[in-house]
């Protein structure tokens, strides 16, 4: 049953743009796997391709915590495109933290899916990886690893907010690779004014340490009851 709410209810418009922009980014991906996949045949490849996986993957948290914070601390509901498709989910899982684990597939990755499909047909075109090149390389892996890293934020997200996830999601919880339960706790404590970084959360320490987040409010002039 769709639990969500009639304040965020999705055009059927919007609908078919992520449902479009899914099918986009997951051929593309595929397709751009395959083609890293045959040019990798020397360690030093080897090793570049490595390297752009983990800065990606790393790069892909901190954009889950950019977006997630823009959308928790700024803009309102009722702006127009931006505020029931991309600000109004965000509040509301403030107010049900629990109806995320209701959503189906495409409604959890489809607004991630319509901005990355752009980067990664763009990529596929234009990154050549027949070159074979310790450099090319390197930008594949960080361009794949953070695309595939933002679509499926929402589902690490729903995996931490589940009584019962798959066994991989707990196999990949327990190992840290993505987000769990109990570092996702702490967002949902108190003023959601921290960790923000949803993917594997691992930047939030050192981003909330410095106070990256509060900072940067008062660098943009947003007061605290705004």
């Amino acid at each position: 049953m769709d639990r969500t709410p009639p304040s965020v209810a999705r055009p059927l418009a919007h609908r078919l743009l992520e449902l479009g922009a899914l099918t986009v980014f997951l051929a593309y991906t595929a397709g751009f796997l395959g083609r890293i996949t045959l040019a990798v045949d020397t360690m030093a490849g080897g090793f570049a391709l490595s390297a752009g996986l983990i800065f990606g993957y790393l790069l892909a948290d901190l954009i889950s915590g950019v977006a997630h914070w823009l959308g928790d601390r700024f803009g309102r509901e009722s702006t127009p495109f931006l505020g029931p498709n991309f600000i109004a989910p965000f509040r509301e899982h403030h107010e049900d933290p629990q109806a995320m684990v209701q959503h189906g597939f495409v409604e959890l990755v489809g607004n991630t899916a319509v901005f990355a499909s752009p980067v990664i047909v763009t990529a596929y075109y234009l990154l050549d990886i027949q070159a074979q090149s310790s450099w090319t390389l390197f930008h594949a892996g960080t361009v794949t690893s953070v695309m595939i890293g933002v679509v499926a934020t929402n589902v690490i997200h729903r995996w931490a907010h589940m009584e019962e996830p798959s066994y991989l999601a707990r196999l990949l919880q327990k190992t840290g690779l993505i987000l769990n339960r109990e570092r996702h706790a702490r967002h949902h404590a108190g003023s959601f004014d921290r960790a923000y970084c949803i993917t594997s959360g691992w930047m939030d320490g050192a981003l909330d340490a410095l106070r990256v987040w509060s900072r940067a409010e008062r660098m943009l002039g947003r007061r605290p009851s705004d």
